[in-house]
């Protein structure tokens, strides 16, 4: 059986887990973006984090990137991700 996932829980540092999409700018490279849960919402399957970018990834982020979201009215110092894209860094 196999061990059961803990929800990770606010304040808890994250990386992408490699070859994962931003899924509103998809071509975007999002790499070793690291950050910070704020929240979880969902559970199981459906568990999804909010994720605060920490200031390394900002500063590393694409101008198109930023552009890409500010046009699309979306707040791109943050992310709503699947559980399965993150992974605790601490």
């Amino acid at each position: 059986m196999p061990a059961k996932k803990t929800k990770l829980a606010p304040g808890t540092r994250i990386r992408l887990k490699p070859d994962v999409k931003i899924p509103e700018v998809p071509e975007v490279d999002a790499r070793g973006w690291s950050g910070t849960v704020v929240e979880s919402k969902g559970r199981g399957a459906t568990l999804q984090y909010i994720i605060e970018w920490d200031e390394e990834t900002e500063a590393s982020m694409p101008k198109d990137f930023v552009e890409a979201c500010e046009q699309a009215c979306l707040f791109y110092k943050m992310a709503c991700l699947p559980h399965t894209d993150v992974e605790s860094i601490e």
